[in-house]
């Protein structure tokens, strides 16, 4: 007879790791599916940063105990195993295609203070993936690589779990933790209540003897070009290399060539004149407005799978580490039903519902939709004095916004044209900026291996 499970955990990513191993270790039968064959290969485009180290992201103040090798979540009480690299950062430069820009953190400053100065990390993800499936795999969860989830059914108190390849598992509880393409979403229906915004799409690659003017930093970059690219770049930890990447939210564009054109020609040129690619790496997901009520029919949704954008590592553990002992609570109380999870929707509604508001994040990327890189590039070089640095994907727009609002009258005063525009930003619907990007992209489940 085939085993029935307390709790199946869909995703072997930092949140379905987490939840699984929260739940094993509270006793619960738990079975993690994983559509991956190694769950710890990282080969999709991440910046692999940690939110935050200089102030809260959910309710926390991540701590790191490089003696004890650990990342530390003190206000909710756990901690995780980390052994792996660390590579603090010290500033975050938003630049023109020109070379303006808005600095966030002094960098020179705040190398000198060492930790203290530091305005994140960046962390090592097999590292972290693989610490935690070692704890996982201590606490007797059986764990199913290889298997694509296709959707669930719930009958009489029970929900199974279907696969694409004919093998299905039963449970009490579902953790929905398969990501910004999340297949179970899209199955239980909680994305037609949610406003889609378009697909964004990443490219790039992982390279070695990259020399920017400032060598542990965040940059984003506003390209010149049409369809409107960003390119990001991070240092990766501990090994002298660096991952950049160009983002898209319209389909069909030529990554490469657009990648190969950024590294040879204009401003930014000369910071890869001894630059060598390394691994190449892409990855793709939708923009949706975050899933209000994240529970139905036994399946609980977490992090990505439920966020409009990826919560990152920091909101990832948090979520499954908080759902895991929410269905502990409930089988322990014997409420197999929405009430048994209240202390996690309760938890999401307080936590981010009601105090992220997905269009300010969203809204950061409507910048080279209204304007030119011309006009982006004078905003940017009008600005003059160096923001506090943080790495929050909330608090750094309201920053930022706070310093464009404070040039706002001499914009009005020499460049009309673009105030006029600032006032579109801010004040039409993100509907009607992102139409083409909603007409273009394509809202369905996407996975890439």
């Amino acid at each position: 007879m085939a085993k029935t499970y307390d709790l199946i955990v869909v995703g072997a990513g930092p949140a379905g790791l987490m939840a699984a191993k929260t739940a094993g270790e509270n006793g619960l039968n738990v079975a993690l599916i994983e559509r991956k064959k190694t769950i710890t290969d990282i080969n999709r485009a991440c910046s692999m940063m940690l939110v935050t180290l200089t102030g809260k992201y959910l309710e926390e103040r991540i701590v790191l105990n490089t003696h004890g090798n650990r990342l530390c979540f003190p206000a909710y009480g756990f901690s995780i195993p980390y052994p792996g690299r660390l590579q603090d950062f010290y500033s975050w430069s938003i630049y023109s295609h020109r070379g303006s820009k808005i600095q966030l953190g002094d960098y020179e400053k705040n190398v000198q203070l060492g930790d203290k100065g530091r305005i994140s990390a960046v962390y090592d993800k097999e590292a972290l993936l693989k610490a935690l499936l070692s704890d996982v795999n201590e606490s007797h969860v059986d764990v199913f690589d290889s298997f694509n989830v296709v959707g669930t059914q719930t009958v009489n108190g029970k929900v199974t779990v279907f696969t694409r390849e004919g093998t299905s598992f039963t449970g009490t509880f579902v953790i929905g933790a398969d990501g910004r393409a999340s297949c179970l979403a899209k199955t239980l229906g909680l994305n037609k209540t949610r406003q889609y915004y378009g697909t964004s799409m990443s490219f790039g690659y992982e390279m070695t003897g990259v020399e920017p003017p400032e060598k542990f930093a965040l940059f984003q970059i506003f390209l010149n070009s049409r369809p409107p690219l960003l390119a990001w770049m991070t240092p990766r930890a501990g090994d002298g290399k660096h991952f950049l990447f160009i983002n898209s939210l319209f389909p069909g564009i030529d990554f490469e060539a657009h990648f190969d054109d950024f590294i040879t020609r204009g401003y930014f040129s000369r910071w890869f004149s001894n630059a060598q690619k390394q691994r190449a790496l892409c990855a793709i997901g939708n923009m949706y407005s975050h899933v209000t009520d994240p529970y139905k029919d036994q399946v609980l949704l977490v992090s990505d799978a439920a966020f409009c954008q990826e919560a990152e590592m920091t909101g990832a553990v948090i979520c499954g580490w908080k759902a895991a002992n929410s269905i502990t609570y409930a089988l322990t109380e014997g409420m197999v039903s929405r009430r048994g999870v209240l202390p996690y929707l309760d938890w999401w509604r307080n936590t981010i519902i009601d105090k992220l508001d997905h269009r300010a994040l969203i809204r950061n990327v409507v910048m080279p939709r209204v304007l030119t890189a011309d006009e982006i590039d004078f905003l940017f070089s009008s600005i003059k004095r160096t923001i506090n640095g943080i790495l929050d994907p909330y608090e750094t727009p309201k920053m930022v916004g706070e310093a464009m609002a404070e040039i706002l009258p001499l914009v009005e005063r020499k460049r009309p044209d673009i105030f006029q525009k600032l006032r579109i930003m801010q004040t039409d619907p993100l509907e009607i900026l992102f139409k083409r990007c909603i007409r273009t992209g394509f809202p369905t489940t996407m996975k890439t291996t």
